[in-house]
């Protein structure tokens, strides 16, 4: 099982080096949350996904512009049912500008997600998630 998560994270490191079109450092931090999504009737995963795309995401690049990102989908049998968002930030203190060690918002950071609040709530007008985050650290060993 060991191997099999340091292949998929090795593997995961050099999609997102691409993905990014720039290399993923050491010391570097990847916050890769998974959500269980539950669509509002009415409500396509493209018309979800669109809204993510194309309204909440260049937002939150503006008041997180520290991180890039990426929207992920779930196409496997394990998580076809799943998206995610892929967060590359190139230092642990960058990323720790706006979360702490406890997975909690920073004061900087919590004026950042105060924000994105009418785009959250619209989104969640489209649907609901449950999250499983986690949050990399980039070794050199």
């Amino acid at each position: 099982m060991r191997k099999f998560i340091a292949a998929a994270v090795a593997a995961m490191l050099l999609f997102a080096g691409a993905a990014f079109g720039q290399t993923l450092e050491n010391g570097g931090v990847i916050a890769l949350h998974r959500m269980e999504l539950t669509l509002a009737d009415g409500v396509s995963l493209d018309q979800y996904l669109d809204f993510w795309e194309t309204k909440l995401m260049p937002e939150a690049k503006k008041v997180f512009p520290e991180a890039s990102y990426l929207v992920l989908k779930g196409i496997g049998e394990n998580n076809q049912h799943q998206i995610g968002t892929f967060y590359y930030y190139e230092s642990l203190e960058a990323f720790r500008k706006y979360w702490n060690d406890d997975g909690t918002a920073t004061e900087e950071g919590a004026a950042g997600m105060a924000k994105l609040q009418p785009l959250m709530e619209k989104m969640n007008e489209m649907g609901t998630f449950t999250l499983f985050p986690g949050d990399w650290l980039i070794l050199d060993r």
